[in-house]
């Protein structure tokens, strides 16, 4: 199966799944591979790198929010998204306090 070239780089795909997945989206594979016009292992890898980024992110916490995928819709979605909101103004009230 040929696929469509991508008007993404890997970074951009993978921050717009991001983003489609933190506005409270879920996705099931078929449907990421239909956006990107990525195959199975891309989509693995992006959902990997995202689940890496959110467990970074949290260091200092308890993982809360989380890529899963529900078996039932077979879909990932963003867990705990509340949590994640937290964990921005956190960074971001430390980060007004320092010079550039």
């Amino acid at each position: 199966m040929s696929r469509k070239p991508t008007a993404y780089n890997d970074k951009q795909r993978i921050l717009r799944l991001y983003s489609v997945l933190i506005s409270k989206q879920s996705m099931s594979v078929d449907e990421i591979e239909n956006l990107f016009f990525v195959g199975r292992k891309t989509v693995q890898r992006d959902i990997a790198a995202i689940r890496e980024f959110l467990a970074d992110l949290q260091f200092e916490d308890e993982v809360k929010s989380e890529i899963i995928f529900d078996r039932k819709s077979k879909k990932y979605h963003l867990t705990e998204r509340e949590h994640l909101f937290e964990v921005f103004a956190r960074i971001n009230t430390v980060g007004n306090g320092l010079d550039h």
